[in-house]
């Protein structure tokens, strides 16, 4: 008997890699916080917003098109122009969190990273589409 497996759409699996980065991001702040007090909290938290609000931009950028209309090009131009948007508003996120707050480096970071990780993984794994 053959198993059939049901795949999450685009945007089902792009919302939640959202949602499962966002519970991250405020996991790692509330362990920050816990172990180190407010400070460390809020910078684990603009942190995992430097990344987490790029690539919400990113993914309503990619995902705005429906796949109707679709063609090949505007799929990739899409794509382009949603890395572009993310690199730019991470870039000026962190422009705008060096010079106008008091942050926690290693907090901040930490953040970033265990989000960024959190992206790689998740796209691996999550529908077992690759």
């Amino acid at each position: 008997m053959k198993q059939k497996t049901r795949h999450l759409s685009d945007r089902q699996v792009a919302l939640a890699i959202l949602v499962y980065q966002f519970l991250l991001v405020v996991a790692v702040a509330s362990l920050f916080g816990f172990g180190q007090g407010e400070a460390a909290a809020r910078s684990a938290f603009i942190g995992g917003g430097i990344y987490w609000v790029p690539q919400c931009l990113f993914s309503v950028v990619v995902l705005a098109r429906s796949a109707g209309d679709a063609t090949p090009q505007s799929i990739v131009a899409s794509f382009y122009s949603g890395a572009g948007i993310k690199l730019a508003s991470t870039i000026m996120l962190f422009v705008v969190v060096f010079k106008y707050m008091e942050v926690s480096i290693l907090p901040l970071y930490a953040a970033y990273a265990l989000a960024l990780l959190m992206q790689w993984i998740l796209s691996f794994t999550l529908n077992n589409r690759y």
